[in-house]
């Protein structure tokens, strides 16, 4: 009875939508009046409590397409509230409360100048997407879909942006996920529901380029990311071409998504995202002769033997 009178008690209601580009919505003052609420309760409980209290009153967000059903869902957000548990991701973390907070604090004006420097760049981006910040169990920092309506929505887990990115990354990140909306208006449609290694290097890589170009002087590897070695790795003596073979091998499937573009996830012998790697010199090359209107135009069937000529390039 405790439990539900709590979760009744709670109340709680996301944050307005903000006044911008792209309709937001910022779940986090929710989530941190939950977490204020339930601080003393143990693990489990709690974490059946946030399913309750805050992922089914937010689908949207709390998709069963990334969560999965009820008891998955428990069990991300066990191991998020489990205190015996530091929350780390590869070589980062532990993630602390404080730098939890100052991320949440500082996410909304950071996104809101983003837009508006991406809408400097890119001045007919009108933003068809629905964006939310919320807590994502760390599943993404930064992740869209298209809902059955066919509606867009991008959604950021501050959680993983806090693990994973430091304040001066945020205007080049939050460049990288706009310029996937803008991709999606620019060739009319949501380009990341095809995993094809080919087009997915091609939209990663692109989306990488431009929030280099968008953000100078950073570094490839400050717009890499992951891993905090990417670039060092690839450019050790074979790992390009062999990069591009095994590219060339899967470059019109999709089974092998994640070997190419997950974190945690790695062809034998290579490094993880090695694609993103290759779709950022594959950008590089192309952009020596087009502009970034230019190549966020390009459509698909102008993109494919591009790409198939890129990796056999590199293949050599």
């Amino acid at each position: 009875m405790r439990f539900l009178a709590l979760v009744t008690f709670l109340g709680l209601a996301a944050a307005p939508a903000q006044a911008a580009i792209c309709h937001t919505q910022n779940l986090m003052p929710e989530f941190l009046t939950f977490e204020a609420q339930t601080e003393g309760i143990a693990a489990d409980a709690r974490a059946g409590l946030f399913v309750k209290a805050i992922a089914e009153r937010h689908p949207d967000y709390y998709t069963s397409e990334e969560f999965g059903d009820a008891a998955r869902l428990h069990k991300s957000a066990l191991r998020f509230f489990d205190p015996s548990r530091p929350i780390v991701f590869g070589g980062f973390g532990p993630l602390t409360e404080a730098h939890l907070r100052a991320v949440a604090a500082n996410v909304m004006p950071a996104f809101g100048k983003a837009q508006a420097d991406f809408a400097r760049a890119f001045p007919d981006f009108a933003c068809r997407a629905d964006v939310m910040f919320g807590i994502s169990l760390l599943h993404f920092d930064g992740h869209g879909y298209n809902d059955k309506s066919g509606r867009e929505h991008m959604r950021f887990g501050i959680d993983m942006i806090a693990l994973l990115h430091q304040p001066q990354d945020l205007p080049a990140f939050f460049a990288h996920e706009l310029f996937h909306i803008y991709h999606a208006q620019a060739l009319g449609v949501h380009s990341e529901d095809d995993d094809r290694t080919w087009w997915a290097m091609w939209e990663e890589g692109l989306a990488t380029y431009v929030s280099r170009q968008m953000n100078a002087p950073q570094t490839e590897q400050q717009v890499l990311w992951i891993p905090s070695d990417l670039v060092a790795q690839m450019g050790k003596p074979g790992v390009m071409k062999e990069t591009a073979k095994e590219m060339l091998a899967d470059f019109d499937t999709t089974e092998h998504y994640r070997n190419w573009f997950t974190a945690g996830h790695s062809a034998p012998g290579l490094p993880a995202r090695a694609g993103y790697f290759m779709g950022l010199r594959m950008a590089e090359e192309l952009g020596r002769t087009r502009t970034l209107q230019q190549l966020a135009h390009l459509t698909p069937d102008e993109v494919k033997p591009l790409a198939k000529v890129f990796l056999e390039e590199q293949a050599r």
